[in-house]
């Protein structure tokens, strides 16, 4: 097929196979509803603000000279913003995947936003494996990371989603419960492309699976570190942490924001200074918006992590000017793999540490080759090696 057709558009989606063979499973997969509204409805507030602005304007008074600056370019703006949110949200309604599974056959139908519709159908036997992915997902000013799993297949029209949440919960349970239901391996991305595992292993702890010589081949991990990894060993466990600021698209987006809104606030301030007017409620609380961004987004340049390995667990923790906002752990008995992700959409890469109940990250800044390394010394420190 000539047309790249996105894998999915939910944030939350589960595809389910109940009733097979006696009948067809079938799944939806769009933009939740609750988004597509509240985005029409925030549209049609921004327009209605706007308009009100734009149209007090221009039915002012002779005797007041409002400022353009203040009131017309404002109104216009928050018009052009609700538009674009209407046109989005409206796009985001119509597009859609649809997914009918008889037990042997895919049976996919694409509706686009703009274009004809698609449907095209596909064996299960043609599918590769199960496949597990972590991207990165932006909703509004905030990110996280959002779990992908589905039906592999290289043909990136015909990949089907099974799973998609921003809930890492069990979602090794749940991506083995699919390898095994369909009796495929899973697959994940490393650094050496995708990585396999026979549905019979999939249990089996990382030092059980070194017992068994089914780890793939350990190429590093041993001391020297790279300059870009602090390793520190102490009595009970050993600290790693990532030496200098590491900058990345985020950053850059991070800080262009807390630049910009601080000029806006800056020169808002002294501009009404200098005519000596006095800012509408409205405006004084748009103000606190832009500065509570600039707070937000600068605070976000300092945060750091650290990972511990101890004899019994590892523990990742996120620090902001070295205070802990947040610990994740994981026992060492339960670790079924640790792995290179690759997040498509900043094109970057990270570790993931992976069990059956919970998956872990660290080292989303480092370089590639660095945390090629990492990860081998991971595997190592893990199987005692």
């Amino acid at each position: 097929m000539s047309v790249r057709i996105p894998d999915h558009f939910s944030t939350n989606f589960k595809f389910t196979f109940k009733g097979l063979p006696e009948r067809p499973a079938k799944a939806a997969d769009r933009t939740p509803f609750s988004y597509v509204l509240f985005g029409f409805i925030l549209g049609i507030m921004l327009l209605c603000l706007g308009g009100f602005e734009l149209l007090s304007f221009l039915t002012v008074e002779n005797n007041v000279t409002p400022s353009i600056f203040i009131y017309e370019i404002f109104a216009i703006v928050v018009i052009v913003i609700g538009f674009v949110v209407i046109t989005f949200s409206i796009i985001s309604f119509i597009r859609y995947k649809k997914f009918i599974f008889d037990g042997h056959d895919f049976h996919i139908t694409y509706r686009p936003a703009i274009g004809i519709k698609q449907k095209f159908s596909e064996p299960l036997e043609n599918y590769t494996g199960v496949r597990l992915r972590v991207l990165f997902a932006q909703v509004g000013l905030f990110n996280k990371n959002r779990y992908v799993i589905d039906l592999f297949h290289y043909d990136t029209n015909k990949i089907i989603p099974l799973y998609i949440s921003t809930i890492n919960t069990d979602i090794r349970k749940i991506w083995e419960a699919y390898s095994k239901m369909f009796k495929l391996p899973t697959l994940s991305v490393g650094d050496r492309g995708l990585v396999q595992r026979d549905f019979h292993d999939l249990n089996k702890s990382l030092k059980e699976l070194a017992e068994e010589n089914k780890l793939p081949y350990i190429a590093g991990g041993k001391l020297p570190a790279p300059n870009s990894i602090n390793i520190e060993e102490t009595g009970k466990s050993t600290i790693v942490k990532p030496s200098g600021i590491y900058w990345d698209f985020l950053n850059k987006i991070y800080l262009s924001i807390s630049v910009l809104t601080s000029i806006i606030l800056t020169s808002a301030g002294v501009y009404m200074t200098l005519s000596g007017r006095l800012l509408p409620s409205q405006y004084l609380a748009f103000g606190a918006i832009l500065l509570l961004l600039a707070i937000y987004f600068t605070t976000k340049l300092f945060k750091s992590y650290k990972l511990e390995i101890y004899e019994d667990r590892i523990v990742i923790t996120k620090m902001l000017f070295d205070s802990q906002l947040k610990a994740d752990a994981l026992f060492n008995k339960d670790i079924e793999s640790v792995e290179l992700g690759y997040d498509s959409t900043l094109d970057r890469y990270n570790i993931l540490i992976i069990s059956d109940n919970n998956a872990i990250i660290f080292g989303a800044k480092l370089p590639i080759n660095d945390l090629l390394w990492l990860k081998d010394f991971i595997i190592r420190k893990l199987v005692g090696n």
